[in-house]
């Protein structure tokens, strides 16, 4: 007896490997709300009447008054953004290419804008631009309120040695395919980075820790 199959159609979705926690404010917000909380220990500042401060503040960085109100607003209803996006960090690489090899997972929130710090333990220097690609790409997703991401490599065989260090923008960051970077790491996407060095080039990292 002769049977027939229907043809059967297999469709894949590939799930997030992890689901960020909402930070409840943009990156311009918190660029907004971190230049508003340095000009507040500005002693010229200082010395203005409280009422006349805020409006000062924003003229000053042509802000319009209204949306670094708002900026605030929503920042300081946000909570301890600091530890939500070091828990994202810490979730999203312990799951992904990185997973196992990294050291320092940090936001750095002490100046004008949000930088992720990523820091991992390199075993083969051919690989450094893939990884760096990885860790900014991984970053990127994990703390969206982050305006730079800093990478930074130390050798796995001796840790205090950095291997490599570079800065690239979210926005940069948000470039990179994670399915691509294998392809691309050491050429497209390596130049989205800034200030870079690198052993494997012959720079010296010998003062960075």
């Amino acid at each position: 007896m002769r049977h027939t199959f229907p043809f059967l159609m297999v469709l894949v979705f590939t799930a997030p490997v992890f689901a960020a926690e909402p930070m409840g404010a943009t990156e311009d917000e918190f660029k907004m709300y971190l230049h508003y909380k340095l000009a507040l220990a500005d002693t010229r500042v200082q010395a203005m009447k409280p009422e006349a401060r805020l409006p000062a503040i924003a003229k000053d960085a042509s802000y319009k008054l209204k949306d670094l109100q708002q900026a605030i607003a929503h920042v300081e209803a946000a909570g301890d953004v600091k530890a939500k996006c070091e828990a994202n960090l810490k979730e999203t690489f312990g799951k992904t290419e990185l997973a196992g090899k990294t050291g320092r997972l940090e936001i750095d929130m002490s100046g004008d804008y949000v930088i992720a710090v990523v820091q991992w333990f390199n075993e083969e220097q051919k690989n450094l631009p893939i990884e760096a690609a990885y860790a900014a790409a991984r970053a990127a997703e994990a703390c969206p309120v982050a305006s730079t991401v800093s990478v930074q490599a130390q050798d796995k065989a001796s840790p205090k040695q950095r291997v490599f260090q570079a800065v690239v923008s979210t926005a940069s960051a948000r470039r990179i395919n994670i399915d691509k970077v294998k392809d691309y790491g050491e050429t497209r996407y390596l130049k989205l980075f800034e200030k870079v060095k690198s052993v494997a080039n012959g720079d010296d990292l010998s003062a960075e820790r």
